[in-house]
């Protein structure tokens, strides 16, 4: 018996354990299955080159309910069928809309465990233009030979969340992984970067409290060749001082926080918290001398821990 095209597409998805797609998904699927099925196994005869030519396949499975079109939303469905058990998720639909960025931040560290805080909005980071070599999650460069790589598109809300965005340059789009907890393959960014970017932008993470109060429970499970590789690669200089003092502190060690620290310089953003004053009366007039950093911020968090 031959297949049609919407047959294919939900036996992709529910192969893929996905409960929302975008029409570009739907295009990347039913193209895979034209490479792969022979043409007396499908009912369909043309490869698809454009996600118009999708139309009238998901107006059908409308009408047959077995998608929804996700209000508000664009071109980004909903699938109806037995198979798609649960709730909405709005990490997949963030992943549908804008398949180049990654969870950072806040979303970060409550992905990787790291916060009890609870995540009121989503934190994700993108880059612009798209980096070299980084495609859709869940396809590879085979899926766009011949196709217009799709436009991620970002948007200021996923149902009832917020979304914070933050932008980098397309050379500092690293320290990313492609993560399945959930069954379908959703880009954060690493523990080790996330934990960099705590220092850097802290109000970004709930505070540099919450920060430091993460990088205090990585302490034993760091990559820590990866952060330190993260860290030269960001290339800071006050953010290799401020890893480095917290490494230092928390007792973790590489052979290169020695040269970080010949490196550390006095200066005017050589601050543990760079929003606050030098001196606050929580740190009022505490200086790390191997670090030439001001500690103008509370170090309890990093001190819970050193029992």
């Amino acid at each position: 018996m031959q297949k049609t095209a919407a047959r294919v597409l939900l036996e992709g998805l529910a192969a893929e354990g996905r409960r929302v797609f975008a029409a570009w998904r739907a295009l990347v699927l039913l193209r895979r299955a034209t490479f792969t099925l022979p043409a007396t196994q499908r009912r369909w005869s043309h490869l698809p080159e454009h996600i118009f030519n999708l139309t009238p396949i998901l107006r059908q499975m409308e009408r047959r309910e077995e998608i929804v079109r996700i209000p508000r939303l664009g071109h980004c469905y909903e699938v109806t069928t037995p198979y798609a058990t649960g709730t909405l998720d709005e990490y997949a639909i963030l992943m549908e809309l804008h398949p180049f960025c990654a969870l950072s931040h806040a979303s970060a560290l409550s992905f990787h465990h790291l916060t009890d805080d609870l995540e009121k909005r989503i934190t994700a980071t993108a880059a612009t233009p798209r980096p070299a070599g980084v495609y859709p999650t869940g396809t590879t460069v085979e899926d766009w030979e011949g196709l217009p790589l799709v436009s991620g598109t970002r948007v200021a809300r996923i149902l009832d969340r917020p979304i914070r965005w933050s932008a980098v340059q397309p050379a500092r789009f690293f320290g990313v992984g492609e993560y399945r907890r959930f069954g379908y393959p959703l880009r954060v960014t690493t523990r080790e970067r996330t934990l960099l970017d705590g220092l850097r932008d802290p109000e970004l993470c709930g505070g540099l409290e919450n920060v430091l109060r993460a990088w205090a429970a990585s302490r034993d499970t760091l990559d820590v060749a990866a952060l330190v590789a993260d860290a030269e690669r960001l290339d800071i200089a006050v953010l290799r001082q401020r890893a480095g003092f917290v490494m230092e502190t928390l007792g973790i060690a590489h052979p290169r926080l020695e040269r970080w620290r010949e490196l550390a310089s006095r200066g005017g953003s050589s601050k543990l918290l760079a929003a606050a004053p030098y001196a606050t009366p929580a740190g009022a007039g505490r200086f790390s001398e191997r670090w030439k950093l001001a500690l103008n911020a509370p170090l309890e968090a990093l001190g819970e821990t050193r029992a």
